[in-house]
């Protein structure tokens, strides 16, 4: 799994690569805990490379989105395959989230 980031006008953009796992998921979460508590309250997972997502994955978009709630900042999802598509029609989250078929999509609304 590979983790990079850039920042795009107000969005700081995650894109995720690989596999997300419970360590991966513990390293991003950290990560993003860090960004938010320096200001960053717009954040985009770019989820074009991600091979699989297991729970603890989706646990890190949750608390990514309680937490810019409580700062009146958003989370976005873009390029979400099929596979982790299925994975938040499972659990029912898919309505939680604002998913987008592109970053450019994302970015533009």
């Amino acid at each position: 799994m590979e983790i990079k980031t850039s920042k795009k006008e107000k969005w700081f953009v995650v894109y995720l690569e690989g596999r997300l796992d419970v360590v991966l998921s513990q390293q991003l979460e950290n990560m993003i805990n860090e960004k938010i508590e320096e200001g960053e309250n717009y954040i985009l997972y770019n989820l074009d490379k991600v091979e699989y997502m297991s729970s603890s994955g989706l646990r890190v978009f949750i608390a990514t989105m309680r937490k810019l709630k409580e700062k009146n900042g958003a989370i976005r999802l873009c390029n979400v395959n099929n596979s982790v598509k299925k994975i938040l029609k499972i659990v029912d989250l898919e309505g939680m989230f604002d998913i987008f078929a592109s970053e450019q999509e994302a970015l533009a609304e």
